[in-house]
């Protein structure tokens, strides 16, 4: 591992945390432990499966000998920022959900390619920065309907019927 890939993975660790501590409005808790576990269960299944599908590869990742899949990225990276996604979308409709989906994901994808490019953190095999920018969107849009969802739910089942 080079020197530029340990600073990646350092600087990717604690920028996250940084985020979660400082960016993030916990009055809103269950609903960020929610949305973390949530995309966390949904890109470590979905990265699995495009590993596992040769599509991309990780040459250098965090428990190699356990795990196929970058779960730095997977299970702490993005989680946090899918957080900070539904936070600035929470009380705004559609149209500001899909333009906050497009540019967290442009965002991400432009951190992503050259990273692809220039270090063994990521391999595209069958794979492009097109298709990450998209996988990225549906999965920052799917995360917003299973929070909107969740809120209904707690409020609708968690009514007193008495």
């Amino acid at each position: 591992m080079t020197l530029t890939e340990q600073i990646i993975i350092i600087s990717s660790v604690v920028i996250a945390l940084l985020l979660l501590i400082f960016a993030v409005d916990w009055r809103y808790f269950r609903d960020w432990v929610v949305i973390f576990l949530f995309k966390s269960v949904l890109d470590f299944v979905w990265g699995s499966l495009v590993v596992e599908q040769k599509l991309i590869e990780y040459p250098i990742r965090l428990l190699p000998d356990h795990f196929d899949t970058s779960i730095l990225f997977e299970i702490w990276v993005f989680p946090v920022l899918c957080i900070l996604y539904n936070q600035l979308t929470r009380e705004r409709g559609l149209w500001p959900s899909l333009y906050y989906a497009v540019l967290f994901s442009a965002g991400m994808t432009a951190i992503e390619y050259p990273i692809e490019l220039y270090t063994n953190l990521i391999r595209y095999i069958d794979w492009s920065w097109l298709t990450t920018f998209s996988t990225l969107s549906v999965t920052f849009l799917m995360s917003r309907i299973f929070i909107a969802f969740f809120r209904w739910g707690c409020n609708y089942f968690g009514r007193d019927t008495v």
